[in-house]
């Protein structure tokens, strides 16, 4: 009786050090999707952004309605490229949490852009969030909301 009541905290001290692996294994499959996503984002590839998300996955932009689905998230890339060329762009999670086969990721982002009308330069920075979905082991977003921390621009002057 004492043997099988000793084998329980060993057992469940084996089930957590298992749970930490593969919670370390999902973290680390999750920054392997966030920085496809930073490359697809600086090579402006809206095709491999697309193919980052699931099926069914949402693209909410600011300043944009929701793009739902990887035909209307491989559009709104490809529309944005037209009007901006990306000069850098970088990620920094800040907090990843995975609860089973759904996790999300809250972080900062930095992107330098110039309008292709113009020429005029952007530096951008704001946050982020994701919920990701594991699909067949690979990670990939579900939802995605962005914004930036700069204040939009004011009112054109007026003509008098």
């Amino acid at each position: 009786m004492i043997r099988n009541v000793l084998m329980i905290p060993v057992a469940l001290a084996l089930a957590a050090t298992a749970a930490y692996g593969q919670a370390n294994a999902d973290t680390a499959a999750i920054a392997k999707t966030r920085s496809a996503f930073e490359k697809s984002v600086a090579a402006q590839d809206a095709s491999a952004i697309a193919k980052l998300y699931t099926a069914d996955g949402v693209e909410m932009p600011p300043n944009a309605p929701a793009a739902k689905g990887r035909p209307a998230i491989e559009a709104y890339h490809k529309s944005f490229a037209q009007q901006f060329m990306n000069h850098g762009f970088s990620l920094a999670a800040t907090d990843t949490k995975v609860l089973g086969d759904t996790a999300y990721e809250v972080g900062t982002y930095k992107q330098t852009l110039m309008a292709m009308k113009g020429g005029t330069m952007i530096d951008d920075k704001g946050k982020y969030l994701v919920v990701l979905k594991k699909d067949g082991g690979a990670w990939l977003i579900a939802y995605a909301m962005y914004n930036s921390d700069l204040p939009l621009p004011g009112p054109p002057p007026s003509k008098k």
